[in-house]
């Protein structure tokens, strides 16, 4: 089946309007495999992630996107302009993280994804998708960020702090480790730290995934890996996505590594 991506605007007040996104692996309970309903927002990839390295660069999805859906990937660079105009004052930042939230809240019952494109970009970014988060306190938020040094602002007990980390950063990564936050290690040859904690998840890059053969555990990379390091593995990046394997029947990142 084919990835479905959605999209809806949401006027948070005269000047600014945000577009939320969605598609077919993230849509959780919001909808299904094939009728994802919006429950992201996102922004343009690389220029919005001061953390990115060399390894996260390329192999990036986003990329496949820009090109599978270019309707979807032109409002990410609308809402990076909207943004950096809300961040501009504490009024707007508090009026828009308080509408956004209310919005959530009503759109998003089972959870709402930071960032299918792009990170945070400063500390005041981490404030305002924090108090977002607090604005909709009866709602899951998860993030992926290699935004490391400024993830202590993201302290809402609704938000699942997921750590993007590869070969070039783990090391860096390791300082910023809590019990509250996860590693999520994208492999690009197969390899991985031996020492990953527990409740992280391995995200295989697309040559290591079994997606194309009849029986995906034949993977010569699946079969070397530990039942430890398999229960690791992404499910909808490695089998292929589908009703079964997406964000909502799978929760690896879904909640705060302590509440998992």
């Amino acid at each position: 089946m084919s990835t479905s991506y959605v999209k809806t605007q949401v006027q948070i007040n005269e000047n600014i309007l945000f577009y939320i996104d969605g598609n077919s692996k993230i849509t959780v309970e919001n909808g299904t495999y094939d009728e994802p309903k919006p429950n992201a927002l996102s922004l343009p990839h690389i220029s919005t992630c001061p953390g990115a390295t060399n390894e996260c660069m390329s192999s990036c999805y986003v990329f496949g996107l820009q090109k599978a859906a270019p309707e979807i990937y032109k409002e990410y660079c609308k809402n990076e302009q909207m943004l950096h105009r809300v961040l501009m004052s504490n009024k707007q930042l508090i009026n828009s993280s308080f509408l956004l939230g209310e919005w959530i809240t009503n759109n998003c019952q089972d959870g709402f994804r930071w960032h299918v494109s792009g990170d945070i970009m400063n500390d005041r970014h981490a404030k305002w998708i924090n108090k977002v988060c607090l604005d909709s306190p009866k709602i899951r938020h998860w993030i992926y960020t290699r935004s490391f040094s400024i993830i202590n602002i993201l302290n809402a007990p609704n938000l699942a702090v997921n750590l993007s980390v590869d070969a070039e950063n783990y090391e860096i990564a390791k300082n910023y480790k809590t019990e509250n936050n996860r590693f999520c290690y994208m492999t690009r040859d197969g390899n991985f730290p031996n020492d990953l904690p527990k409740g992280s998840v391995i995200f295989p890059d697309y040559g290591l995934r079994g997606r194309d053969l009849d029986n995906p555990t034949d993977h010569s990379w699946w079969k070397g890996l530990s039942n430890e390091y398999r229960k690791m593995v992404c499910p909808a990046d490695f089998f292929g996505q589908s009703e079964k394997h997406r964000c909502g029947p799978c929760k690896k990142c879904l909640f705060p590594n302590n509440k998992v």
